[in-house]
C-alpha cells in the first residue's frame, strides 16, 4: 500500500493541503533553518529539522493521525529554497520516488529555484 492508496492524495498534494492549512509549521521550519545557517551550518537535514519542531514546540494542527507527517519534510526543505535560493545548497535534494517525471531541481540564470 503506497501513500495515495491510503491518503487519496499524493504526498505532494496532501503537503500542499496540510501547508496551506498549517502555515505555522512552515514559519517555524523557516526559522529553524535560517538559526542553523546562521550558526555556520553548510548541510541540514530537512528531517532533523522537523523532528526538532516535532519534540521542542508545542504546535498542534489539523491532522488527526500526526503532527507533522514524515512525508513532507522533503517538500518542506523545498519550499524554503524556492523562497530562499540564496541558500540552494543547504539541503542535498534527491528526485523524490512519487515525482517520477520532470527534474527535481531546476536554477534558473536568474537563481530562481524550481522543483516542479
Amino acid at each position: 500500500m503506497n501513500f495515495r492508496d491510503t491518503h487519496g492524495k499524493s504526498i505532494r498534494e496532501a503537503f500542499e493541503v496540510f501547508n496551506a492549512q498549517n502555515p505555522t509549521i512552515y514559519h517555524l521550519f523557516a526559522q529553524e533553518t535560517n538559526k542553523a545557517i546562521k550558526r555556520g551550518c553548510k548541510k541540514i537535514s530537512s528531517k532533523m529539522i522537523i523532528n526538532w519542531i516535532r519534540w521542542n514546540r508545542y504546535v498542534t494542527t489539523n491532522d488527526p493521525s500526526f503532527k507533522i507527517n514524515d512525508a513532507y519534510h522533503a517538500y518542506y526543505s523545498r519550499l524554503f529554497v524556492e523562497r530562499n535560493p540564496e541558500h540552494a545548497n543547504v539541503f542535498e535534494f534527491r528526485k523524490l520516488r512519487n515525482e517520477e517525471e520532470g527534474q527535481y531541481m531546476q536554477i534558473e540564470d536568474n537563481g530562481t529555484v524550481s522543483f516542479f
